[in-house]
């Protein structure tokens, strides 16, 4: 099960050097709207221009999906294997990887593949790259790994701690009201995943000890956090996201804990500023 390469989205916060250790590829790319003007979140984004563009824009936000096609064609050329999506109630780049597959498997006799629902995003969807590894590597049959990526998925938690939401006001999430109370208020909202979508789960006040109270969510949910990992993805913020790592280290015994950075449609969802972390 080692050789099966992951296949993932844009929404993935894979660095280079993740992608060697993970044999896997940030492949398949979202079309990014901002306005009037479309980009496509690739390596040809230039995140500096990316962001300047989200800032000024007066405009609606918002993303699309490629076609199956794009799907197909990647998991002929890594011979079949795993993809892991964003989850499928923020978009529909679940499904079209899951016909994507189909059509391979139409295309290649006996190919080999499964498309997981990370149901977060993200570094949640590092995480989840990072554990079909971790099973492909202790697991001899297909269905096994499957079963314990998914398993594991279902307790994953993803925690979105938002500087600013301007974002989510220009995507329609948040009333235009809502938005300017939060700033005026010098209100922090952070958000989780449940059950694949964003939900609010607390109000943060002040800028004191913002990292030890955003981590405070993980310690609600008293779950064993000895030898697993922790990772930490961060749009243009890279003083909190640190902040959080060295908090983290002290209050938890994480075995392993990755400060990353967002590309394009992660940047888009966390805004300017926000930390996200998943474990």
């Amino acid at each position: 099960m080692d050789e099966l390469r992951i296949i993932t989205d844009s929404c993935c916060d894979l660095t280079p050097e993740l992608e060697r250790e993970l044999n896997a590829e940030r492949s398949i790319p979202f079309f990014l709207n901002v306005g009037s003007e479309t980009f496509v979140d690739d390596e040809t984004l230039v995140m500096s221009d990316f962001m300047a563009k989200m800032k000024a824009c007066t405009g609606k936000m918002g993303s699309a999906c490629p076609s199956p096609e794009k799907w197909k064609d990647a998991f002929i050329r890594a011979g079949g294997g795993f993809a892991v999506t964003i989850s499928s109630k923020l978009s529909a780049m679940y499904q079209t990887a899951k016909l994507g597959l189909e059509m391979a498997k139409d295309e290649v006799s006996g190919l080999i593949g499964h498309v997981f629902d990370s149901k977060s995003a993200v570094c949640g969807e590092v995480l989840t790259a990072m554990k079909v590894r971790q099973f492909s590597r202790s697991e001899s049959r297909f269905e096994d790994v499957v079963h314990k990526v998914e398993n594991f998925i279902e307790e994953m938690k993803t925690f979105i701690l938002l500087e600013d939401v301007s974002n989510l006001v220009k995507n329609g999430r948040m009333s235009r009201i809502k938005g300017t109370i939060v700033q005026v208020l010098g209100i922090k909202p952070v958000l989780q995943n449940k059950d694949g979508e964003i939900d609010t789960y607390a109000r943060l006040r002040g800028s004191s000890n913002i990292a030890g109270k955003f981590l405070e969510s993980i310690a609600q949910y008293k779950r064993k956090t000895k030898g697993q990992d922790l990772v930490i993805s961060h749009c243009n913020n890279p003083t909190l996201a640190e902040e959080v790592r060295a908090k983290a280290q002290e209050m938890f015994d994480f075995g392993r804990i990755l400060v990353l950075e967002t590309y394009g449609l992660s940047s888009l969802y966390s805004c300017d500023k926000g930390v996200v972390l998943s474990y």
